[in-house]
């Protein structure tokens, strides 16, 4: 209902600016589904998948853990107040719930408790060299480039689960474990093109622009995605043998 409601709300303000797109879609589709368990399953075959116990953050008063966005607190880097448990928006940087300063639910506004719980994790801490080199070769604003290029220098491995209860997938092989949203969301790009290509026959399918040589891939995103775009989103690429985008158009806001 509140993909509805949003998915209405978007299009009418797209048409008002005279934007159209020749694939509106949602990542909540059996597309994106079938595409994430397959570069899920490529990771896991190619070692770079491993679990590890940590600190999560549970609420008693509702009794459920908390995935990034039911935590809110204090920025650990910047000291923002108010943000959420996975990205800072003001100053770009990740973190984990954990490390939100005085924390406190979202959805009932009382201080959580930590918990250990189980999780997957990707090696991207594997993929310093390749990111550089990606990063040397797309067309990327030089200021964007040199801001991710000192990501690198301290680059960690990602946990790329959460658990339930969780919007999204759960992972093929696992017990009430969800794909973290930033796993699965990129995907939506390739799923949206299968659907593009299912919906305007004669235009190939989706391996025709994300796996062939003559296939080019642009990226326009917001400032406040980049981590996931130029280091998570390539290195799941470079591992399922997706093209990589040439080109990552950062921008700012535009508030409607």
């Amino acid at each position: 209902q509140l993909i509805a409601k949003y998915f209405e709300e978007h299009q009418k303000d797209f048409t008002d600016f005279l934007i159209a797109f020749d694939s509106y879609y949602t990542t909540n589709s059996p597309e994106n589904k079938e595409l994430s368990d397959f570069i899920y399953n490529k990771l896991k075959e190619k070692g770079f998948i491993y679990k590890k116990k940590i600190p999560v953050i549970y609420c008693s008063h509702c009794k459920r853990f908390l995935p990034d966005r039911y935590v809110r607190g204090t920025c650990p880097a910047c000291g923002a107040k108010d943000q959420y448990g996975d990205v800072c928006e003001a100053c770009g940087k990740t973190h984990k719930t954990t490390d939100l300063k005085n924390p406190k639910c979202s959805l009932c506004g009382n201080a959580p408790e930590e918990r250990t719980s189980e999780h997957l994790f990707f090696k991207l801490s594997a993929f310093a060299d390749d990111l550089q080199r990606f990063l040397a070769a797309a067309e990327i604003q030089d200021e964007v480039k040199n801001f991710v290029l000192n990501w690198i220098k301290d680059l960690k491995d990602w946990c790329i689960s959460r658990d339930g209860p969780y919007f999204g997938f759960e992972i093929p092989g696992e017990k009430n474990k969800f794909y973290y949203v930033w796993l699965d969301a990129p995907v939506g790009y390739i799923a949206s093109t299968a659907n593009y290509c299912k919906i305007h026959p004669g235009n190939g399918n989706a391996d025709d622009y994300w796996k062939s040589p003559t296939g080019k891939v642009i990226h326009v995103i917001g400032k406040d995605i980049m981590y996931f775009h130029l280091l998570f989103w390539p290195a799941m690429l470079m591992v399922a043998e997706f093209n990589l985008p040439s080109r990552i158009q950062v921008h700012g806001f535009l508030t409607v």
